[in-house]
Formats: structure tokens, C-alpha cells, sequence
């Protein structure tokens, strides 16, 4: 069985989506890692399977259909007061390019120029401005008041979000690529 480990690397990527919220130093705090058995990768029919999230522990598993495990990688839940629901939920929608339509940031319609970072943080949007809503890859939609599994940045062994799971972006493409509309999401603590 072939498995890889890999270190990743995300203080480049400016991905930092769900909110804007990190518990702890960034510099203390190893990358996310994650692995992937590419023997059963390669033979996993997509949506073939589940996935599995642990609050307690930070990490999601990717399972074919026969629970093998074919992603294993560290992710970043729900911080205190805005944590990730439990329980055992469906994947309702899948998008490549989603852009948060709760959480961005007002820049100048004119030159682009951030005026307000935090969009949540205003009551009204400022004249002359338009939403630019965070980006959030590889998007798959868990509930419908906004919670999902996204591309977002974050220091392993944190949460970090506003309730959505952020993972790696070398490994949500992966799990996106093998997973499919209605294929179960477990959460537990």
C-alpha cells in the first residue's frame, strides 16, 4: 500500500475565510499535514464513500465505500461561540469558485481599495463600495445556513473558523474531486 505524508504550507496563500479569527501564534504552530493512499485514491469511485470529521481531534478522513481510508489530513473547525454542528449531514451543494455571501470585506468601486475588512463587522455598506465576499475553493455546502468544507488557512491543532471546516489547499481538491451531491458527512466531537 502506497501512502505519502505531506507537510503543508499555506502562510502564502491569504486563504483565510469564515471569518478572520485565530486562536494562538501562527509562528508557533506547526502546517497542517495530511495523507493520501493513492493506491485506493485512484480506485475510489467518486461519491463512493463518506467522510468523517473529529471536533476533538481537528482531522477529517475521507473513506471509500469499503472504509479504507484514502485522505486522512488535519482541518480547522468552529471557534467558542461559533462552533461546527454535530451530527450526520449530507453534501447539498458543490462549487470550484464560491465566494462567501456572509463574510468578505467593502472595497472602492473605483480603485478596488479595502475600506471596511470585515464586512460582519458593519451595519451598512459604505457609499461608493461594493461586497467582495472571501474566497472559499472548492466549496461543498453541508447545511443551508452557510456551514461547509472549504479551502481556508489555519495553524494546525486551531479553530479557526465561524463554523465551516477549512482544510489545506493541496488536499480539499482531492476530497472534492472524490466526493458528489448527497454523499454523508459525519461531525463528532
Amino acid at each position: 500500500m502506497k501512502a505519502i505524508w505531506v507537510l503543508g504550507c499555506l502562510a502564502g496563500a491569504g486563504l483565510c475565510s469564515c471569518g478572520s479569527v485565530q486562536s494562538g501564534s501562527r509562528s508557533a504552530s506547526p502546517e497542517p499535514s495530511w495523507r493520501v493512499d493513492e493506491e485506493v485514491y485512484q480506485t475510489m469511485e467518486r461519491g463512493k464513500g463518506a467522510i468523517e470529521i473529529s471536533l476533538q481531534d481537528q482531522r477529517l478522513t475521507l473513506r471509500d465505500d469499503m472504509g479504507r481510508t484514502v485522505i486522512e489530513t488535519d482541518c480547522s473547525t468552529g471557534i467558542d461561540g461559533r462552533e461546527t454542528p454535530t451530527g450526520t449531514f449530507r453534501i447539498k451543494e458543490m462549487i470550484v469558485d464560491k465566494r462567501s455571501n456572509k463574510y468578505g470585506k467593502y472595497v472602492s468601486k473605483e480603485t478596488g481599495e479595502v475600506i471596511v475588512e470585515k464586512s460582519w463587522e458593519v451595519s451598512q455598506k459604505p457609499p461608493g463600495t461594493e461586497y467582495l465576499g472571501i474566497a472559499m475553493p472548492y466549496w461543498m455546502r453541508l447545511t443551508w445556513d452557510g456551514v461547509g468544507i472549504h479551502v481556508g488557512e489555519f495553524p494546525k491543532g486551531y479553530r479557526t473558523s465561524f463554523g465551516c471546516i477549512r482544510m489545506p489547499e493541496e488536499v480539499q481538491p482531492l476530497i472534492y474531486e472524490r466526493s458528489r451531491l448527497g454523499m454523508p458527512v459525519t461531525v463528532r466531537l
